[in-house]
Formats: structure tokens, sequence, C-alpha cells
């Protein structure tokens, strides 16, 4: 299971929910997060819109929150480059992602890694380009 990813915070919230952390530990041991994936997370769980959390008290967030930090902390991370900016929004604009969503799969294919993503639309859009992906539930776990 050795295999190195690029993980988007959709795969990182379905991983936070597999009950082995030595499966989790070895999934991120050698993957990659984008420094926009904090951003997204602090996101979901202020909206509170994802499934896993609707309906949870503010302290029980916070809680979360701190052991998403502890996880994620251990996480090699990319760093957006400015120079990228103008090639993502490319990417963006002919295959129909967000901004956000066109990073993971430019990060993706720029560094030929695969893509993990419980995100249909970007699951769909990164098969469509040739770029080999993957959900967490196809994971040999």
């Amino acid at each position: 299971m050795a295999a190195s990813y690029i993980m988007d915070s959709s795969s990182l919230f379905t991983l936070f929910f597999i009950e082995s952390e030595d499966t989790i530990r070895a999934i991120m041991t050698d993957s990659y997060i984008l420094d926009l994936t904090g951003y997204e997370i602090g996101s979901v769980l202020t909206k509170g819109k994802d499934g896993h959390i609707k309906g949870l008290k503010n302290d029980v967030i916070i809680e979360l929150t701190k052991e998403i930090e502890k996880v994620i902390c251990k996480i090699k991370v990319i760093r957006l480059s400015p120079v990228h900016i103008s090639e993502i929004m490319t990417l963006s604009a002919s295959i129909g992602l967000t901004f956000y969503d066109a990073s993971y799969v430019f990060y993706s294919k720029r560094l030929n890694l695969a893509l993990l993503t419980d995100d249909r639309e970007m699951y769909d859009n990164a098969k469509k380009i040739g770029i080999e992906v993957r959900k967490v539930e196809e994971l040999p776990i």
C-alpha cells in the first residue's frame, strides 16, 4: 500500500472515519496535501455542511479540529506556487472545476502523483484527462 497521493479534503475526511490508525498512517506517510487543504477543512467545519459533522456543537467541532490537526501536521504540504496560478486557472476553465479543485488536479499531474479524492466531480474530470485517481473506498485497505 506504499503509494503516494495528493489528497484533497474530501478524502481526508473519509480517512478520519476509517477505524485502523495503522491504515491511515500508511496512506498518509508518503502522501501530500496542498496548503489550501487546511482552509477547506476549516471551511467545512465552520459551515457544518458535511454529513459527518452536521449538528455538532462548537466545543465538539473544536476538539475534532484538534484531532485533525494532529493528523495532518504530519503530512507533507505542497505550497501553491504563484507561477502556477495562470496554468491552474486555464485547467479550471478547460475542465469546469473550481480553482481549488483544479489545483489538486494540476499538482497531481505536474508531480506525477495519483489523486485521492472522494469528490465525484473532481474524480470524473481527473480521469477524463488521464490522471490516476482513486476514491478512499478503492484503496486496498
